[in-house]
């Protein structure tokens, strides 16, 4: 009898909330990523502004200027805010050189469709991440028409060009499109300036 006691002990030893006599688990805890290893939306904010920036400086302190060079002083009619006649592109046919033209036409095929894009792409991303209130809709709908007044612009341009003597109607529509995109260049562009910089301000303030 006493053998018969003490083999029930024996397996009654153990935790009494684990069958079976068995030590509980301990869970294992993932480890978090700290605030500065998660991706933040600042990130794609950020490299949109830089790829916006690089291809504006690219196309009109670098691929304007090389241009104007090769037409004997002469302003290529994209950097014309207030607008060209077609006396005026007359004269840029005369002065420029016989590659020139084909040079502007690649340009305006590359870099001048890359650079508005990037302005779209980019104001929707600092407008859509870092801003609230319905007025953003109006900036991402004027960076839409930058994208598409500006590539319009481009062809215009490339077919007064094209025409000898130039078309003073073709010119005139050429001239109009030019001067409004510099008008929303400048609209979207300071309104994209202000938003990155209040959150950066707020982000300042908050650590």
């Amino acid at each position: 009898m006493m053998g018969a006691m003490s083999k029930r002990r024996k397996k009654a030893r153990g935790n009494p909330q684990q069958p079976g006599g068995r030590a509980p688990r301990s869970r294992q805890r993932i480890p978090r990523p700290a605030p500065e290893e998660q991706s933040s939306p600042r990130i794609l904010v950020y490299v949109l502004l830089g790829v916006a920036a690089v291809m504006g400086l690219y196309l009109h302190a670098y691929a304007m200027p090389q241009l104007t060079h090769f037409a004997q002083g002469l302003t290529m009619p994209d950097a014309r805010a207030g607008g060209y006649s077609a006396e005026e592109i007359a004269a840029l046919q005369e002065a420029m050189e016989d590659q020139a033209a084909g040079q502007l036409s690649f340009v305006h095929k590359t870099a001048g469709t890359i650079f508005p894009v990037a302005v779209f792409l980019a104001a929707w991303a600092a407008l859509g991440l870092l801003a609230r209130g319905r007025w953003r809709w109006l900036v991402l709908a004027a960076a839409a028409a930058l994208a598409a007044v500006d590539i319009t612009e481009n062809v215009l341009i490339d077919q007064a060009l094209g025409q000898v003597p130039p078309d003073p109607q073709l010119v005139g529509w050429a001239s109009a499109f030019t001067t409004a995109s510099w008008v929303l260049l400048a609209l979207v562009g300071a309104a994209v300036v202000a938003v990155v910089g209040r959150d950066a301000l707020a982000q300042r303030s908050g650590r």
